[in-house]
């Protein structure tokens, strides 16, 4: 099930034509909210300019652990978006059960924004909360492992089949969409339809 309409496409765009870079390195997760403060992986970002001049300077990793910072739970979902002001958009599952969203500034992960979302309460959003809370891999695992030397543009949690991770990345100024088992790991090609290679 998609929570969002995946804005990794335009992200990448502007990532093809001299836009915000964000690199995966390190190890770790931020992915499930804890006690400690400190952030062990290190997914960082390379700032420069993107069509509307904004930056984005915050990781992968800082908004992540901002997200989890402002709503404990799990990260279902982060994607870099390019719009009038550049953004991390993040879907977390409420320790609490309820779904929220954040905005945060990719400048510095500064919250932009949130909000409970009142109209997951069907069957659906329920079977998706279920297999999140499953899920041994995390979103920031997931794209460790999709993209060790590329630059990750969206993560997100798929539950419809079997439960995975669709990352999308750009590599080698072209686009790839990648699937990580949320159990074992394993990483996937997307099929060739599911693949955003060459988009216009």
């Amino acid at each position: 099930m998609k929570r969002h309409i995946v804005i990794a496409s335009v992200a990448a765009a502007a990532l093809l034509t001299g836009g915000t870079a964000v690199a995966i390195a390190g190890s770790g997760s931020t992915d499930r909210a804890r006690s400690s403060s400190t952030a062990p992986e290190a997914l960082t970002s390379q700032a420069s300019g993107t069509a509307s001049g904004a930056t984005a300077r915050a990781s992968f990793s800082d908004a992540a652990e901002a997200a989890l910072k402002a709503v404990p739970g799990t990260l279902a979902s982060l994607d870099l978006d390019h719009g009038a002001r550049t953004t991390w958009d993040a879907d977390v599952l409420g320790d609490d059960g309820t779904w929220h969203e954040i905005t945060l500034d990719a400048s510095d992960a500064r919250v932009l924004s949130q909000r409970v979302d009142r109209d997951d309460n069907d069957p659906e959003d329920a079977a998706e909360a279920a297999a999140l809370k499953k899920a041994t891999v995390t979103a920031t695992e997931a794209a460790r492992k999709a993209a060790p030397r590329s630059t990750v543009t969206s993560v997100e949690f798929d539950d419809d089949g079997t439960p995975a991770w669709e990352v999308e990345v750009v590599r080698g100024h072209t686009e790839h969409e990648l699937y990580v088992d949320a159990q074992s790991g394993k990483v996937t090609q997307a099929p060739a339809d599911d693949d955003h290679d060459n988009d216009d």
